[in-house]
């Protein structure tokens, strides 16, 4: 009989149905050895959430475990969301492992974007940290062929060890690990995907084919992301679905852009400069002059602008601002939610909520 979840990996019980892993013992005992707990069935049949913190304990005892062998871990990032998705620390974490950086989602971008530009920046940007990984691959897990790449990326690099998934939450790390499942299993396997956070709630692990295992992590917790502090019905806006269709505005100085009621951006001074938006397409863009924008946030934050809630914005914390100083082709990216491409010379001020992380970079575009 199994005692895990195969849904998220969590050890189940059938005292208390308040506490994670709880199944009734009726449905475990008719259906022993192909079962989800109470909370993933509900997240996949009724799309119903129920929020439960990961054990922070047992996540760090996990890589500290991995740490000590010589597995190899596969390190999956948001390539639309870099900022929020990329954590520093995998150096610190596993300073001996091989590591094979899967940057998702590249779906997400215009099919003329070029893989080499955005694979030079992200190579680029590991070696400014002095991270090195073993491999790097630009994927979508919707695409069979991508999948495939991926998998035969991760055989040429384990070799007889072990393999662990991990990243951010949202990143898709579930989605990869099930499609990667049709490869090496029987049948697919029926991890619970979920755009809320810690979803996947222990360590599951997939059998390869010789004997040795895949294992998919639970996400790592970012609060600098804007996605964190969302509920499941706005997430579902601020998270593209399909690629992103870029908006571009001409923008003389003194002038504001409004991506729904997350952020805005003011531009305080330059000349006439091209400003490109690359957020959900769910979400209002909204121009206006410089001079109206702190009324029309508040007077609008809940019609117009739509998100985010009352609710929400009390979790976000106060509204901060940073400037900018543009000269050139560069991209104000907003942790959680997107980028801001802007080509000219001139500065930029960007407001949003205190508790988010805020970064300029060289154009990924």
């Amino acid at each position: 009989m199994k005692t895990r979840c195969e849904g998220c990996g969590i050890k189940i019980q059938t005292v208390d149905p308040k506490k994670p892993g709880y199944i009734d013992s009726e449905v475990y005992l008719k259906n022993p050895d192909n079962f989800l707990c109470e909370r993933c069935f509900n997240l996949k049949h009724y799309n119903k959430y129920s929020e439960t913190e990961i054990d922070e304990k047992k996540f760090y005892d996990n890589i500290d475990k991995i740490s000590k062998t010589n597995a190899l871990v596969v390190y999956v990032v948001d390539g639309f969301d870099l900022e929020g998705t990329f954590v520093d620390k995998i150096k610190e974490w596993f300073p001996k492992n091989k590591v094979l950086m899967i940057v998702n989602k590249f779906d997400l971008f215009l099919s003329s974007t070029k893989q080499s530009k955005v694979k030079k920046y992200i190579s680029d940007m590991l070696a400014d940290k002095d991270i090195h990984v073993s491999g790097l691959l630009l994927i979508s897990s919707k695409k069979e062929e991508d999948i495939e790449k991926v998998f035969r990326e991760i055989i040429r690099l384990k070799g007889d060890e072990d393999v662990y998934l991990f990243g951010v939450t949202n990143v898709g790390k579930s989605t990869l690990i099930n499609e990667l499942s049709k490869i090496v299993c029987e049948k697919k396997t029926d991890i619970t995907i979920s755009n809320m956070p810690s979803t996947t709630l222990d360590v599951i692990k997939i059998p390869l084919l010789d004997h040795t295992y895949l294992y998919d992590m639970p996400g790592i917790i970012n609060d600098h992301q804007m996605t964190y502090y969302l509920d499941k019905n706005t997430l579902n806006k601020v998270l593209p679905k399909k690629y992103i269709k870029p908006k571009t505005f001409q923008l003389n100085e003194k002038q504001t852009l409004f991506i729904s009621g997350f952020a805005y951006f003011n531009y305080l001074e330059g000349d006439k400069a091209s400003f490109v938006t690359n957020f959900s397409n769910e979400l209002v863009i909204h121009r206006t002059k410089l001079e109206n924008a702190k009324d029309f946030f508040e007077k609008h934050i809940d019609d117009i602008l739509l998100y985010p809630s009352e609710s929400i914005r009390c979790k976000l914390g106060k509204m901060k601002s940073q400037k900018f100083m543009i000269d050139g082709k560069k991209d104000i990216a907003i942790s959680g939610l997107g980028f801001l491409t802007v080509h000219g010379k001139g500065i930029v001020e960007v407001v949003t909520y205190e508790k988010i992380k805020v970064a300029i970079r060289e154009s990924l575009l």
